[in-house]
């Protein structure tokens, strides 16, 4: 058997039996593995970095035996990254081998290596997916086609979530729904998520998916496979070969529109990939799963809320567990284990709080696993190089904990002053927790540079002793101001115990003791926060929901204005008014501008222009086409940034809320607080769909402002008005784009929208079928075709293209509101009607 010895970017490769046969019924042999894989390294190199790798190992080819291998061979080259986890069953540890550069991937390659097999979670952080992947896998009787339908429920439902997808084949009979995450997640929330949607569409489609198992009951069905994400799994690489008997055929990524394509011709035989298919695919198209490399998803908030309450057997319920007994959390102002903190973008979080507890010491803190990891270490951090400091390790901390700042009350656990003292990201330079090292990267505000915490051994038999040295090189003393400062607000530990804003007492027994401490509080010092300029801020978004957050206690609740974004700032060269985008709105909306400059100096709002219709009711149209026509242009402002030149945005939104409405009591008509409600979501939903609102905003009484972020510490629920209207004709596509719907008025049909939103694969299927046995030549709609040219508009050479229908079959549309030329705005289809008739279709008072 041919070998060769060759060398790769400086280190040497002995490879051997090249001309071994991989895949008898092509004759693609053991070499020509390796050359696809090192023609396709700079694709598939950037999807397996830092991911652990399980070898799929076949040293006689795809007809022999294989073996799946995580432990990195003896024999690994000392060049071959590897990075050690534990086993899930003893502990015990297993070195996973790190594909991060070509060497390394040709090297597996010799090994007969012909799948890659990585982990959908990066190292160090192998607890944090950065996505999630369904596994559709057609039973017997079913076909890749049937997986193509299964995908289009999968995405559809996802998208309801506002969750980008990606969809690759498998390289075998499969198709996977990638979902990129790339935020602050772990397998506590995103495993749960993937069971829940393949279990949702195995209930509505219970004749075509499941969700179970066993074999037995897949026949015919297409099976969504959800338990992939898991901590100890993995799954086929993009570009990685298949080990198929009839290959080799690779795991590629495919559009929606592919999909789609081959379902509608019935033929699957596109969605199958050589070697020299797929090289040459990518060069012509590159790699279309590079957004999975960067883009950032959160998932939805319920699942996001098992990294917090997790359930009790679970590792991350028992790290929290000792924290949750120690405090009495009706009582302590720390805030319980319930909600989710989060990572920055470039690393992990870590924050050293000086605690002026029974004795005065700093508590070094690293986000890990959804927690915090805790240590007190009595003196502080070290300064010079290998100088050590006692840390004693504690029971961990949520997340939230990390931004409390204030007094815990005498008598209560830990009781005294705390001060964020520093507060930052950290990288994991080497080691992890359970073997007793971790040599981090500190990026903090006083803290940066490197430092090694080393588990230690105390004669007492204690197992919580820990060293925290100073690694890498020494770091300049801090100056006694700048020892006794906050990270955040810039306070000392003297003024943090004065101003006591951050007490919180909950006294169940008597409610009007609580009022009286509340009303009591400290008014907001201005001297104790940053200054700030009036300028233009990215403003903070919120995340859209399904449903609303039903605890009132914790959140505000605001009607969402449909107009345009807006930040005020006024200082002494005026006023300016800015678009979301940052353009300037202040000639737009002069009268909001002149309203602003009653404002004092130095102060910038957030807020919506809206424009109010003759019934009082808030019209984007008229705000976009028709100002002239509107009763009034005002500006309601819901949040307060700067005020006389202090940033607010480190402030709880309670605090800003009430700043703000004492800074607009009295002011034009033209700028109005933005009101807040107390009522239960379904109550909300109700009235916003009886006065013409577009939705409901949900915030976090407690939030800071974000800005640029969509944070879910604000979440947004649209209301959708809906009505039946009578489908008329359609836009031909595949099988159409878009049903023509329009209503009677004086017994003639009236064209009132295009509507494309609102169909999943199977049901634009069910409705075309329909639609075929109405088709006739003549257009039914009495007020086509329509001369001016909108949006929303069927022209002359637009009808064109239209297929015309017998208006007999009848829609329910979901929209936001009628436009003044009598359409509909943002129509989506939500099912056919069959229990009306056509002719009684008529406008519908809203």
């Amino acid at each position: 058997m041919a070998g060769a010895s060759v060398k790769v970017r400086g280190k040497v490769l002995a490879l051997s039996n090249l001309d071994k046969v991989f895949y008898p019924e092509s004759g693609f042999t053991k070499g020509q593995v390796i050359e696809y894989y090192r023609r396709v390294s700079r694709y598939l190199l950037p999807h397996l970095k830092d991911r652990p790798i399980t070898l799929n190992r076949l040293p006689d080819g795809v007809t022999g035996q294989r073996f799946y291998e995580k432990n990195a061979p003896s024999y690994t080259p000392d060049w071959v990254k590897t990075f050690p986890i534990a086993r899930s069953n003893d502990g015990s540890m297993i070195d996973y081998i790190l594909i991060n550069d070509l060497p390394t991937l040709l090297w597996t390659a010799n090994l007969a290596n012909l799948e890659m097999h990585p982990f959908l979670a990066k190292a160090p952080h192998v607890d944090c997916p950065t996505m999630v992947v369904f596994d559709l896998d057609p039973g017997d009787g079913a076909d890749i086609l049937r997986a193509c339908e299964a995908a289009f429920l999968v995405k559809n439902l996802l998208d309801r979530l506002n969750l980008r997808s990606f969809a690759k084949v498998s390289g075998s009979k499969g198709i996977h729904v990638h979902v990129p995450l790339n935020s602050a997640v772990t397998y506590e929330a995103s495993q749960p998520f993937a069971k829940s949607i393949a279990v949702a569409l195995a209930t509505e489609h219970a004749g075509f998916i499941v969700a179970e198992m066993p074999k037995s009951k897949r026949a015919g069905k297409v099976f969504i496979d959800w338990s992939q994400n898991s901590e100890h799994k993995s799954t086929v690489a993009v570009y990685s070969l298949r080990a198929r008997v009839d290959g080799p055929f690779v795991a590629m990524p495919v559009s929606w529109e592919e999909l789609h394509q081959a379902v509608a011709r019935e033929d699957g035989r596109g969605l199958f990939f050589t070697p020299e298919a797929a090289l040459a695919r990518l060069a012509k198209s590159g790699d279309l799963f590079a957004p999975l490399l960067k883009l950032k998803q959160k998932l939805p908030k319920p699942f996001l809320q098992l990294m917090k309450d997790p359930p009790k057997n679970s590792p991350l319920g028992g790290a929290l567990e000792s924290y949750r007994r120690k405090r009495d959390f009706s009582k302590t102002p720390e805030p319980p284990p319930s909600r989710l903190g989060s990572a920055s973008a470039n690393g992990k979080l870590f924050v050293v709080q000086k605690h002026a507890a029974s004795r005065l010491h700093y508590d070094f803190r690293l986000e890990s696993s959804g927690t915090l990891k805790s240590w007190a270490v009595p003196k502080g951090p070290p300064y010079d190089l290998n100088e050590r400091r006692l840390a004693m390790a504690v029971e961990d901390h949520p997340l939230e904990y990390a931004r409390f700042e204030g007094v815990i009350p005498k008598g209560e656990y830990g009781g005294g002053t705390v001060m964020v003292w520093d507060i930052g990201t950290y990288e994991l330079i080497d080691g992890n927790y359970w073997q007793g090292k971790l040599h981090v990267r500190l990026h903090g505000k006083k803290l940066r540079g490197e430092w090694i915490l080393v588990k230690g051994r105390d004669r007492s038999g204690k197992d919580n002793v820990w060293f925290l040295i100073k690694g890498g090189s020494a770091m300049r003393r801090l100056s006694p101001k700048q020892e006794d400062s906050s990270a955040l607000t810039g306070r000392s530990m003297e003024k943090i115990a004065h101003a006591r804003d951050a007490v919180w007492h909950s006294n169940k027994e008597n409610p009007q003791a609580a009022l009286e401490i509340r009303r009591a509080a400290p008014a907001l010092d201005l001297e104790d926060l940053p200054r700030a300029k009036v300028e233009f801020i990215e403003p903070m978004l919120a995340e859209a929901v399904s449903e609303l957050p039903e605890n009132g206690a914790q959140w505000l609740y605001e009607m969402k204005l449909d107009g345009y974004r807006c930040l005020a700032g006024k200082d002494k060269r005026g006023v300016k008014l800015w678009s979301r985008r940052g353009n300037l709105l202040t000639k737009d909306f002069a009268a909001v501008a002149q309203a602003c400059a009653e404002l004092p100096d130095d102060t910038l709002l957030d807020g919506e222009v809206v424009a109010i219709d003759h019934r009082g009711k808030v019209s984007f149209n008229l705000l976009q086409h028709h100002r002239s026509q509107a009763q009034a242009i005002r500006y309601y402002a819901f949040d307060l940034l700067v005020y006389q030149g202090r940033s607010l945005c480190d402030r709880a939104l309670v605090e800003r809320r009430k700043l703000l409405a004492n800074l607009l009591d009295g002011m034009s008509e033209d700028i109005k607080l933005s009101e807040s409600f107390a009522a239960a979501p379904a109550d909300l939903i109700r009235s916003a769909k009886q006065f013409g609102f577009e939705g409901i905003i949900a915030k976090r009484k407690h939030s800071l402002y974000k800005p640029g972020k969509r944070s879910g510490d604000w979440v947004k629920f649209k209301v959708h008005c809906a009505q039946e209207l009578v489908v008329g004709g359609y836009t031909p596509d595949h099988p159409f784009d878009a049903l023509i719907v329009g209503c009677y008025e004086g017994g003639r049909l009236h064209f009132v929208a295009k509507v494309r939103n609102g169909f999943v694969p199977r049901v634009r299927q069910e409705v075309y079928q329909k639609l075929k046995a109405l088709v006739t030549d003549e257009c039914p709609f009495a007020n086509l075709p329509e001369k001016r040219r909108t949006m929303w508009a069927l022209t002359r050479e637009e009808m064109k293209n239209c297929v015309w229908l017998k208006p007999q079959l009848v829609a329910q549309i979901e929209f936001t509101e009628w436009t003044p030329d009598g359409h509909l705005r943002a129509a989506r289809f939500a099912g056919l009607r069959e229990d009306k008739s056509a002719r009684e279709v008529v406008r519908e008072a809203i």
